[in-house]
């Protein structure tokens, strides 16, 4: 099954990243097989590997195959609420010389709704957000922390109006997931993290 969004939500936290920032240069350097490095990225990701100075760069591009009316983690008065959307991924991985990944750099872009099965009721969603990824001991994935500050989602009605959004700076524990840091307004870790029932009462006013 595909992972939830609402699980998804808590690890974009930044946006508004250039995206030339994660474009592969005009001037190629030495290529590289993506399988040869620590830990290698997933082929479903299309990386195109190269040496560049004194490390390794992986550019990445892909999407997910879209998600239809799954049923969230988000329960409004008893009705647990659908959600969909599509999800597309441009980002880099950087090596060192010796191929153990040092840092992970990726924007995501969602677009999304959240639906009331019993209301009938539909709120539309977006995300453009980074998450960089530095790892505290080369090649493990389970350490260092991601980082970044900026707008999460933004969730409007059918008439344009701003229903909810998530802003501000969050940093997370790589090896927990843990949030060490969070400033600003985090509605769904307010929610799912920090057990306050009423943070996402805004969405669910929406959908009733």
């Amino acid at each position: 099954m595909p992972a939830s969004f609402i699980r998804i939500v808590r690890s974009v936290v930044v946006a508004g990243v250039v995206t030339l920032a994660l474009v592969a240069p005009v001037a190629a350097g030495e290529p590289v097989d993506p399988n040869t490095l620590n830990p290698p990225p997933p082929a479903e990701f299309n990386p195109i590997c190269e040496r560049l100075g004194g490390g390794i760069v992986c550019y990445l591009e892909f999407s997910d195959p879209p998600v239809i009316d799954q049923p969230s983690e988000l329960f409004c008065d008893g009705d647990q609420i659908f959600e969909s959307w599509s999800r597309s991924v441009v980002g880099r991985r950087i090596y060192d010389a010796d191929g153990n990944l040092l840092k992970r750099h990726f924007r995501e872009d969602f677009v999304g709704t959240f639906t009331n099965p019993s209301s009938g009721v539909t709120v539309d969603w977006v995300t453009n957000a980074s998450n960089i990824h530095v790892l505290a001991v080369p090649g493990d994935l389970a350490s260092g922390v991601s980082s970044g500050a900026g707008l999460s989602i933004r969730i409007t009605a059918l008439d344009g109006g701003t229903v909810l959004i998530d802003a501000g700076r969050l940093v997370f524990d790589g090896a927990t997931g843990d949030i060490l840091e969070s400033h600003g307004p985090h509605h769904f870790d307010d929610y799912f993290a920090r057990g306050d029932v009423d943070a996402l009462q805004a969405l669910c006013d929406a959908l009733a």
